[in-house]
């Protein structure tokens, strides 16, 4: 003999027992994912690399870590070198970079950057590369407030937007950068990580 009403009530408390369970793996998944932005990029260096840490160390971290170049920083200063890897997990802030570099001053892990390629089309009105942008930083400010730094700057042949923002997080400083579309029909998107310079 059927019930009016039983079925009804033991539906809504399905639907309330599943509502309950979303709601936990949700902020269970939310706390996951902001452990996982504070480990990438932790404060006191880049996912499980250390500011300062030698060559050497780094090698037994990521042993799939290899020089890649000398990058030229003053005449009277050695050259930095920049190390890449080869099995490198691009993804920094839910953003996949073209690539990640580890940038050593002397045998002194300082700082990394990451790059961001891409192309405007006949079809493309926010490009890859301006999207990435607008995302981290807004995922930035959200969680440090406004930068410390920032600025706009238009370059005029086919005016060229350059967009920067500088957060200090002690003991690290966190940069990003857009150069818009330009004759190439390519923009680019630079995330640097360093080691805050001591006064």
């Amino acid at each position: 003999m059927r019930h009016p009403g039983k079925p009804d009530k033991v539906r809504a408390s399905i639907i309330g027992l599943l509502a309950m369970i979303g709601i936990a793996l949700l902020s269970e998944t939310v706390g996951l994912a902001q452990q996982t932005v504070q480990a990438e990029t932790g404060m006191g260096g880049f996912r499980e690399l250390r500011w300062g840490s030698s060559i050497e160390q780094s090698l037994k971290v990521y042993q799939d870590l290899s020089f890649e170049k000398y990058v030229i920083s003053g005449s009277k200063e050695e050259p930095w070198k920049v190390y890449v890897r080869k099995v490198e997990h691009r993804e920094i802030e839910n953003v996949t970079f073209d690539s990640i570099e580890y940038w050593f001053k002397g045998d002194h892990f300082f700082q990394i950057r990451a790059e961001l390629h891409s192309r405007i089309g006949p079809r493309t009105l926010v490009t890859r590369a301006e999207n990435a942008y607008a995302r981290i930083n807004g995922r930035l400010k959200n969680r440090y407030g406004d930068p410390s730094g920032h600025k706009v700057d238009y370059v005029t042949e086919f005016i060229v937007v350059v967009r920067e923002a500088t957060w200090v997080v002690d003991p690290s400083a966190i940069t990003i950068k857009y150069e818009g579309v330009g004759r190439t029909n390519e923009d680019l998107f630079t995330l640097t990580m360093r080691e805050k310079q001591k006064r």
